[in-house]
């Protein structure tokens, strides 16, 4: 059902003015791909004279849709309202580490890594049940809520198409297991190009970027 999937904007496309035309249009969910970029686009600047984007937004939703370092984690928990890519334990320490003087549950996706290519992040598949477990049992603060991953760039969306269905064979594998099943429902995969293939692979929230906004 369309009902069930969600569509997000990457936001990397664009400024503050043509994130705010989007939450204007009816979308609410944003992503980010780099904390400096949500911090200077869309956290509050007071000097410049530009408020959060929560506080002019109340319906925003901001996801951090790119690579956590470590050392970003305290940006990252005051700007995001989700992060998406999980992806290892040292990560999931530091929120943690955070969020527990806070007594803060935050929502996140685990990102799975589904293909070869070096310049894409996620934990491997076959480490995805260890790093699950780590969190659930050491990281009471992190409240896991799917999984997120990307597909190969090509212009032929089909070539993602055995990718998608991985995440979504892995998502149903763990539901079962998740502390609240109902909780754990979200499969965040599929950009511009394939979607609608990863919508027909059970996708439930869906990364627009480029369709969205002209291209030069």
């Amino acid at each position: 059902s369309p009902d069930e999937i969600s569509v997000m904007a990457a936001a990397k496309y664009t400024d503050r003015a043509g994130v705010e035309t989007l939450l204007n249009s009816g979308i609410s969910l944003i992503g980010e791909n780099r904390v400096q970029d949500a911090r200077s686009k869309l956290g509050e600047n007071e000097s410049g004279g530009q408020a959060d984007i929560h506080d002019q937004f109340p319906q925003c939703c901001l996801h951090m849709i790119g690579h956590l370092q470590s050392n970003k984690v305290n940006h990252a928990l005051r700007l995001f309202d989700m992060i998406e890519t999980v992806d290892r334990e040292s990560l999931a320490d530091a929120l943690e580490k955070r969020l527990e003087p806070l007594d803060r549950i935050f929502p996140v996706l685990v990102e799975v890594k589904l293909t070869g290519e070096t310049t894409k992040t996620g934990c491997e598949p076959s480490d995805l049940p260890a790093l699950l477990d780590h969190i659930r049992t050491g990281c009471p603060h992190l409240g896991v809520q799917g999984l997120m991953g990307m597909g190969p760039w090509d212009p032929d969306a089909e070539v993602a198409r055995p990718c998608y269905r991985e995440l979504r064979t892995l998502f149903d594998r763990h539901k079962g297991s998740a502390p609240d099943p109902s909780v754990f429902n979200t499969v965040s995969m599929g950009m511009s190009a394939d979607f609608h293939v990863a919508v027909q692979e059970g996708a439930t929230l869906v990364r627009i970027g480029r369709s969205l906004f002209k291209q030069d």
